[in-house]
């Protein structure tokens, strides 16, 4: 049976919502070929192309900034012989109670079920190929799409960033990569591969709760492993050799929150599962795909939020017209304040596929209240300057998930309004608020407030550079749980129309985001810090943090836990820059960090960042297996990390591309 709230007298919401025609449910009975050719304009375009006299096939990039969005949904049974690749802006996702055994989705056969490979195979290395040979791709930019809750008997996910790959059975071998397609990094969670597991070329990787059967092998830098079980790597010792990654093991973690899900019941009718929250040791490991730990609430306490979709002339489902991407209608006024109205009514949200122009903030009010997208669904920040989502104070248990969350242009006229956070200081999600923090809002140990799959991002398909924000997440409220975000202000845009690219070399697909250009200051996609803690006792398995004008990350709260943190410094800032990619401020005297890489390619000038890392020099300050890489470009970074103002690990330089701070735990 499944749980019903109090929704404050209001109505019942269908438990057999009428989905949009972006929301795709499939059911065992389709036939195969039916599938595919519904999911067909989901998928990256194709093209042939000629090697070595041969003709091949490669998936290309063209959708990377589409404002498109699709789910692909399907019912519980067996799926023979059903491949598909899942494009950007795309979720699959399977509908069972369990990713394993009886109620599971799974697809068999050799090939079946969801894949990514390398994309742009037909490009050459002077057109943004990503090495030394042709027909490689890349795997750099292989964004924004996902897949869970499915069996399958191989999967390949050659993926990045937020494109993470959760709550599956692999019962021969899953493979994070596509031959010698560079990659820069992702996330695997809570899943059962009882074959190989590889991870390729990708520079890092964060794996967490999964059972891990058979050999794990690859990976460039770093690799981080959290609550995984079988066969998992020996963490690093001292010495290491430099072509071997560094392994990063936390055995037992704080805690484990996993993101809530929708399930299919036998009666026909929706639920929403939302696992519960757990600090017990035996239960933060492993894979856990039964469900036994869930929480089951009925649709009829969930709002289905519908964005405003648009259409050709033949009734196809098209892009956002550029003229319309910055105007904000009586309709986005009108589908905000209805997503409102529920929240406030206590029911959860569930945002369909799509983009949501956002006229004020939605503030979650409501202890354990879950906000979860589809099909990577993006919130547009009001143009007043106040985020997209606001958790009031006090309020444990709130599950945010599956969303993406994009800065706006903004309306002079609107800035500063009674929407604004209390402080003025722009933002796109704040959780909890700022003038409560510490015991003012401790929040609840027992219950923890989660962030989930949460990708933001200051540039990106709007064609108006002068988007911007000032601090992307910002958490005040304690106990709340991080898990895969990437924070990202974009190095690289959408051309306009008949605009050429400003830098063809690093790829002629894109314009490549500048503060400055041809001499003159520009500013665009400003934002100074991707995440800034206050709170007490944050836990953030998987953070991703890139580009940002000054410090990356900024904590500030007591008791933080951070397991696995990636981070590249923005290419285009000058020689004034004096910031890092994880900073703890000098306040702080608990905190501890494991597997923390930061990188360096400053494309405009030769910039020397004084440190990738900066610490407080105190004794309960721990990390484990800091790094720093040159990746290319001038300048560099002087030293790994500094404990207060004295300089620790090693120096980059060219010759010299990954220095390591130490191998293991230290106590600073």
């Amino acid at each position: 049976m499944c749980k019903v709230v109090d929704t404050k007298g209001k109505n019942d919401e269908p438990k057999q919502p009428e989905w949009p025609k972006n929301v795709m449910v499939f059911k065992p009975t389709d036939k195969v070929d039916d599938i595919k050719k519904r999911i067909k304009p989901t998928e990256d375009p194709s093209k042939t192309f000629e090697l070595n006299g041969e003709t091949k096939l490669t998936y290309v990039s063209d959708h990377h900034f589409s404002t498109k969005r699709y789910a692909l949904l399907f019912a519980p049974g067996e799926y023979k012989d059903c491949q598909f690749e899942v494009g950007y802006y795309v979720q699959m996702a399977g509908l069972g109670k369990t990713a394993k055994g009886e109620g599971a989705v799974v697809f068999t056969g050799e090939k079946s079920g969801p894949f990514v490979p390398a994309l742009n195979k037909d490009m050459p290395v002077t057109e943004g190929g990503s090495i030394d040979y042709p027909g490689s791709g890349l795997c750099l930019d292989t964004f924004w799409r996902s897949a869970e809750n499915f069996s399958a008997e191989n999967v390949q996910w050659a993926v990045s960033q937020a494109a993470p790959l959760r709550r599956t059975h692999v019962l021969n071998k899953v493979e994070f990569g596509d031959g010698g397609a560079y990659s820069s990094g992702g996330f695997f969670a809570n899943a059962d591969v009882e074959g190989e597991c590889t991870y390729v070329a990708n520079q890092q990787w964060f794996t967490r709760g999964v059972e891990l059967g058979g050999n794990v092998a690859g990976g460039a830098w770093s690799t981080v492993f959290a609550g995984c079980t079988g066969n998992v790597p020996e963490a690093s010792t001292s010495p290491l050799p430099k072509d071997k990654p560094l392994v990063t093991v936390e055995s037992t973690p704080k805690v484990r929150v996993e993101k809530p899900m929708i399930v299919l019941n036998e009666n026909g009718d929706y639920e929403l599962h939302v696992p519960r929250a757990t600090a017990d040791p035996t239960l933060t490991v492993g894979a856990h795909l039964d469900g036994s730990n869930t929480e089951v609430r009925c649709f009829s306490n969930v709002k289905v939020g519908k964005p405003i979709l648009h259409f050709d002339e033949d009734g196809n489902y098209a892009e956002i017209p550029d003229d319309e991407y910055n105007v904000l209608t009586d309709a986005d006024k009108k589908l905000t304040l209805e997503l409102q109205e529920a929240l406030d009514e206590g029911k959860d949200l569930v945002l369909c596929p799509g983009i949501y122009f956002l006229t004020q903030p939605l503030v979650v009010k409501n202890p354990g209240q879950v906000v979860l997208g589809l099909g990577l669904a993006s919130l547009i920040a009001p143009q007043d300057g106040s985020p997209c989502i606001r958790v009031q104070a006090n309020t444990p248990g709130v599950r945010i998930a599956s969303l993406v969350l994009e800065a706006s242009k903004q309306d002079d006229s609107s800035v500063g309004s009674e929407y604004m956070n209390s402080d003025k200081v722009m933002s796109l999600i704040d959780f909890g608020e700022p003038d409560k923090t510490g015991t003012s809002d401790p929040g609840d140990p027992t219950n923890p407030g989660l962030l989930s799959d949460i990708f933001t991002r200051v540039g990106g398909s709007n064609l108006d550079r002068s988007v911007k924000t000032d601090v992307m997440v910002r958490i005040f409220s304690g106990n709340v749980v991080g898990d895969n975000l990437w924070l990202w202000r974009a190095d690289h845009v959408r051309l306009r129309p008949g605009e050429e690219p400003n830098d063809p070399s690093i790829n002629p697909r894109y314009h490549q985001v500048r503060i400055f250009e041809g001499g003159k200051r520009v500013d665009e996609c400003m934002v100074k810090n991707a995440l800034q803690v206050s709170g007490d006792n944050v836990t953030i398995y998987g953070l991703f943090a890139e580009h940002t004008v000054e410090d990356q990350v900024v904590w500030k709260g007591e008791h933080g836990h951070v397991c696995f943190f990636q981070c590249e410094l923005p290419y285009d800032v000058d020689t004034d820059f004096n910031h890092t990619g994880y900073h703890v401020h000098q306040d702080v005297g608990v905190h501890t960090a494991k597997g923390l890489g930061v990188y360096s390619n400053f494309t405009q000038f030769s910039v020397v960042a004084a440190k990738g890392l900066s610490f407080p020099s105190l004794d309960l300050i721990s990390i484990e297996n800091p790094f720093t890489v040159f990746l290319n470009g001038k300048g560099g970074i002087k030293n790994v990390l500094h404990e207060g103002e004295e300089k620790i690990g090693d120096e980059v330089s060219k010759l010299n591309k990954l220095a390591r701070g130490w191998i293991g735990t230290e106590q600073l």
